[in-house]
């Protein structure tokens, strides 16, 4: 079993290290995708998020777990003029963030902590958010992760999940093909999609790892939007064309298919279940 497989506690030293400089690697990646502003507030509309933080009371701070470089957390305080507190185990990634946060001038600060364990008090926050962070979790188990959302919730607050879509054709191919090139062919990474930190998720799977940790949907919650579809082609030419050709055929498919077909991201939203009265 490869290394990146194995699992750990969130008190392994050693591990939260290795996957500390791991995430310090990949602290560049995601800034060379990045949409315009109206996109990202058209999405985080769509998923309910932007509307609930704009119910919530003008100081009432937004947390982020394994928040990268915090883009999320920029725009929603750009937007809103919500505070926000981001935590990550990527030193390379926060530095990032806090230079966005300096030239944006928005109120959010950063962290460096382990999403597993955070040490933050118990129920402080009404707005936790996970985007496309869980799957990071797939190899270990995410239960851990979902326990110390819930844990950090208000009893009134709101976890909101956006995720890689397990039920989008070309996350199908890549799932798939990343444990078959990695069984016969011995190859770590082909591709940013081809790793193991590119694992979807099934909705149910979540729903069912939220539950055990106390947590319900939110009634209507559940639904599907793209991201990487919406990316600039910019550099598209410069994979190669087997990805390429992968990607044009799993769009074709995902059109002949239901709405879960179509989009590369789905969105949840979960909330502390409350003992019947």
């Amino acid at each position: 079993m490869p290394k990146s497989h194995t699992t750990h506690s969130a008190s392994d030293a050693t591990a939260y290290h290795q996957d500390a400089e791991r995430f310090d690697r990949m602290a560049d990646e995601g800034r060379r995708t990045r949409l315009a502003l109206p996109a990202y507030l058209r999405m985080y509309r769509a998923m309910g998020l932007l509307p609930w933080i704009e119910s919530q009371p003008p100081d009432e701070p937004v947390l982020e777990l394994g928040c990268c470089d915090g883009l999320h957390l920029l725009n929603l305080a750009e937007a809103t003029g919500r505070p926000g507190l981001g935590v990550d185990v990527s030193a390379a990634s926060l530095r990032a963030g806090k230079d966005q946060a300096a030239e944006r001038n928005v109120p959010v600060r950063f962290a460096r902590m382990d999403a597993l364990r955070t040490g933050l008090p118990d129920a402080q926050f009404r707005t936790v958010l996970f985007f496309n962070t869980l799957h990071h979790f797939f190899f270990q188990g995410f239960d851990a992760a979902l326990a110390e959302a819930a844990r950090l919730l208000h009893p009134e607050g709101r976890l909101f999940i956006a995720e890689l879509n397990l039920q989008y054709p070309y996350h199908v191919v890549a799932f798939v093909g990343a444990q078959v090139i990695k069984r016969f062919a011995r190859i770590d990474c082909i591709e940013r999609n081809f790793t193991d930190n590119e694992m979807a998720l099934w909705p149910g799977k979540i729903v069912r790892g939220a539950q055990r940790t106390g947590l319900e949907p939110v009634d209507g919650s559940l639904g599907y939007f793209s991201y990487v579809a919406e990316l600039p082609a910019a550099g598209s030419e410069e994979s190669p064309w087997l990805f390429r050709a992968a990607r044009g055929v799993c769009r074709l498919v995902g059109r002949l298919g239901p709405k879960s077909w179509r989009h590369d991201c789905l969105h949840l939203a979960l909330e502390r279940r409350h003992p019947a009265a």
